[in-house]
């Protein structure tokens, strides 16, 4: 994980490329977060904000992984996936869902934390709305 910046949004980078799928869901994220915190003038904000962003494409990469493993051993055909392989899946998806609610929590005391944070954040989207 590098902690460079992308683009002008000041997107602390995570992929490899940022012009996949991932990239782009950790792209809107980050800037959904921004929008609904204000704007994230710390360093430490913003990779705390970024760390939220990578949890949520991986809470949803993870989602989509048991899905499809529950609908090929449903419906597929030849090797399908053992109910072990189901329940091992539904656990990742459950730990990742955490993860990202602990990441979110994070960013909230974070910003908490910094002062004049709620002044900042109105006026910002105030300017964006």
């Amino acid at each position: 994980m590098r902690g460079t910046v992308f683009g002008r949004l000041k997107l602390p980078r995570r992929f490899a490329s940022h012009l996949n799928e991932n990239g782009v869901r950790y792209r809107e994220h980050f800037i959904a977060l921004e929008e609904a915190y204000g704007p994230f003038h710390s360093e430490l904000a913003r990779q705390a904000a970024a760390d939220a962003a990578q949890a949520f494409c991986i809470k949803l990469a993870t989602a989509r992984a048991w899905e499809q493993a529950q609908q090929a051993r449903e419906h597929g055909k030849g090797r399908r996936p053992n109910a072990r392989q189901i329940i091992n899946l539904s656990k990742r998806v459950a730990l990742d869902t955490s993860t990202y609610d602990q990441a979110v929590r994070r960013l909230q005391e974070l910003l908490a934390r910094t002062p004049h944070h709620d002044a900042l954040a109105a006026q910002y989207r105030g300017a964006h709305a």
